[in-house]
This record gives C-alpha cells, sequence and structure tokens, in this order.
C-alpha cells in the first residue's frame, strides 16, 4: 500500500505535476484581502510551504480556510494547515503595497535596424505610459523595455531622468527556473541608490523584464508616494 506524505496533492503524480505552483498561487491571489502568495513545491510537485501576505481586515485563521477550501474546490489540492504561513500588513505598509505599479501591457515594434518599446503601468485606476526608442538588437529590445518601464514609473511618481538602467540579465537560471535580473540606479532627495529585482519567466520574457524592474522599483516608489 503507498503512502501518500501529509500535504501533497490528493491525485495521482501526474496530475498533480499539471497543477504547477504558479497555477496555485493564482488561486490564491483571487481570495479576498489576498496580497500575495507564494508556493514552495519539492521535486515530485508536492507543496511544502505556503506563504501568503494579507491586510489586516481579515484573520490568519480564516484566510488559512479559505486556502484550504479554495484549493481543494479548485484543483482537488488537500494541504495541510501547518504548511501555510500568514503574515498581516496594516497601517502605512498596507498603504505602501497598494500603491505600488503593476504591469498592464508590454508593446515591442521592430522595424529594420530600429525598435521602440512602449509599457503600460496601473495603479488603482490610474494608468501611466513610458517610451523608449533606438537599435533593434535582442539584447537591446529588453533594455528598452526595462527603460519604458523606467519612465513609466518617473511618469507616476512625478520625476524626471532620476532613474536608470544599469543592466538586464534574462539568463539567469535558479532550481532550473529562468530569471530576468534587473539593476536600476535611482537618484532621490536621499542620494543615489543601487536597487536590484528579478522575476521568473513564465511565457513572456518582455513582461518578466518590466516585472524585474518594477521588483527593483516598487518598495522604494511606493513609499515615496507615502510621504
Amino acid at each position: 500500500m503507498s503512502h501518500q506524505p501529509t500535504g501533497e496533492v490528493a491525485v495521482s503524480k501526474s496530475a498533480r505535476a499539471q497543477v504547477p505552483a504558479e497555477q496555485v498561487e493564482g488561486v490564491i491571489r483571487q481570495l479576498r484581502e489576498v496580497l500575495s502568495a507564494r508556493v514552495i513545491v519539492d521535486r515530485s510537485g508536492a507543496i511544502q510551504e505556503i506563504h501568503v501576505l494579507v491586510s489586516s481586515n481579515r484573520s490568519p485563521k480564516q484566510v488559512v480556510r479559505d486556502i484550504e477550501s479554495a484549493l481543494l474546490a479548485s484543483h482537488g489540492i488537500v494541504v495541510d494547515h501547518r504548511k501555510i504561513s500568514v503574515a498581516q500588513l496594516q497601517g502605512t505598509l498596507l498603504r505602501s503595497v497598494r500603491n505600488r505599479l503593476r504591469v498592464v501591457d508590454v508593446e515591442l515594434a521592430v522595424n529594420g535596424t530600429k525598435a521602440e518599446a512602449t509599457v503600460h503601468l496601473q495603479r488603482g485606476s490610474e494608468t501611466f505610459t513610458g517610451q523608449a526608442a533606438g537599435q533593434g538588437s535582442q539584447p537591446n529590445q529588453l533594455r528598452l523595455i526595462a527603460t519604458a518601464t523606467v519612465r513609466a514609473v518617473e511618469q507616476a511618481c512625478r520625476m524626471t531622468d532620476q532613474i536608470a538602467v544599469e543592466e538586464i540579465n534574462p539568463n539567469v537560471v535558479v532550481a532550473g527556473r529562468q530569471l530576468v535580473v534587473a539593476v536600476v540606479n535611482m537618484l532621490s532627495q536621499y542620494g543615489e541608490d543601487v536597487l536590484t529585482g528579478s522575476a521568473l519567466v513564465r511565457n513572456d520574457v518582455n513582461r518578466a523584464v518590466v516585472n524585474a524592474v518594477l521588483d527593483a522599483l516598487n518598495r522604494r516608489t511606493a513609499a515615496l508616494q507615502d510621504e
């Protein structure tokens, strides 16, 4: 008789492989008051840890129950409640999270040797657009996307030429997953900051570039919006 470890998906291994961690995270993020979610699995796809960030409007116990119910109903996944960690945000820190910019769309137009990138970001009901044009080689296309993201961030934060892209590396591999790493330089009233961010390449490397830049900048720019 086979033994099923606590917290594993209550389905076969082949079925479990069809529910990647990103998809489980997507289900959790749709729950009420959930701000972010991260799921850690082992090599067989079994859930080992679930980390969730929520607002202060719901109790951690209720959030855990919501997660258990949602995963069971959506994918037949049974998770041990002890594997679910819930952290709450309050006050200024919560406002900072809500002030963070999110990617809406990424456009890249290549015409011969030239390319132009356009990035649309959103915060609440507001949309901000940044553009960058230049030489159209593949590496420079990603830099243009990063620069367009920076321009949109500056627009949202009412800055001008205060953020520069130092490096975009789309070839970082961690645990068999491809990541984009961004290094940006930001000038503010506090001085000069070199900031780094990263993002998983899911289906679109261009969108991952935007998310990596936002990962580098969001905490700092959200704090500026609170001042």
